[in-house]
């Protein structure tokens, strides 16, 4: 039996006293109406109502059942509007995957701006290289992602910002490295490199093979697997190594790292925006509308 309708006519029954007074209510007959309440109480195994002459009460039992059924209709409203808010885009919460990057220095303006305008919704920002990132896209467990490598042409994708990478070093490494126009004098250094599955470090090995330089040539002393850790051991001398232009913006500018020359062209890469569609629930697509109508800087 379905205890959702059968409830219903319970909880009007017992709060219109009558067994006819609820049949008019619902629009049922009152045979109806006495088969639902038949039903429940042989499924209960108890009455739940005294009947009289004047009408119906409720019994011990049935005033247990008729609390229980107000706090059930209760939650049952309460999801009806949750659900409505989230069709509606003005409740949810937004699960998210980035790279470091923009992770890290992108995204917290852009997100900031956007829980303001939507102070009903939340986001669950998950982090990781690029590769991981895409990874989890790809399991299913983030709906939307920002990363640092170019996606698959199958995947529904939408470039956003551009970046640069610089190869900084701490001042002391100035007097060490001798420009050369071939770039072998990289060679002579020590270097530390973010884990290969980086967007970053995908981006600076790609950009020294075109310079005729082969990355496994390198003298890789450090991988580590952040940007602050490539960019503290940096400042700590271990070596030098390639950043997003971003993660040392300060540095640069306070002279506490700088920026060696590279024979070629500056090191661009794109970061790319990934869905997978459709996106739900609505506060999703809003999001994505948001993500990629933001200025490309």
């Amino acid at each position: 039996m379905s205890y959702i309708q059968s409830l219903t006519v319970f909880l009007q029954v017992a709060e219109e006293g009558s067994f006819s007074a609820a049949a008019k209510k619902l629009d049922l007959t009152q045979p109806t109406v006495s088969f639902h309440i038949d039903n429940l109480e042989k499924n209960f195994g108890c009455p739940l109502f005294t009947r009289t002459s004047k009408g119906v009460s409720l019994t011990i039992y049935g005033e247990k059942l008729y609390e229980t059924t107000r706090t059930i209709n209760g939650l049952i409203a309460n999801t009806h509007n949750e659900i409505q808010a989230m069709t509606q885009g003005t409740a949810g919460r937004i699960l998210l995957g980035a790279s470091t990057i923009p992770a890290d220095y992108i995204l917290p303006p852009l997100l900031a701006g956007f829980l303001l305008e939507h102070r009903n919704l939340s986001i669950s920002l998950v982090t990781g290289d690029s590769n991981t990132i895409l990874d989890k896209f790809h399991k299913g467990e983030i709906p939307v992602a920002i990363v640092g490598v170019k996606p698959e042409d199958s995947l529904v994708s939408q470039p956003l910002w551009s970046d640069n990478l610089v190869l900084v070093a701490h001042p002391d490494y100035q007097a060490l490295a001798p420009v050369t126009p071939t770039g072998e004098w990289l060679l002579s250094l020590p270097f530390v490199l973010r884990k290969k599955s980086s967007g970053t470090a995908i981006s600076a090995l790609e950009a020294l093979t075109r310079l005729g330089i082969a990355p496994d040539k390198l003298r890789v002393v450090l991988e580590a697997g952040s940007n602050q850790t490539v960019k503290a051991a940096i400042m700590s001398k271990i070596g030098v190594g390639f950043i997003s232009a971003w993660a040392v913006e300060n540095e640069l500018a306070e002279g506490k790292l700088i920026s060696l020359p590279l024979p070629g062209p500056v090191i661009k890469r794109q970061f790319y925006a990934v869905s997978r569609q459709p996106l739900r629930p609505a506060c999703l697509e809003l999001f994505w509308q948001y993500l990629i109508n933001q200025p490309i800087i």
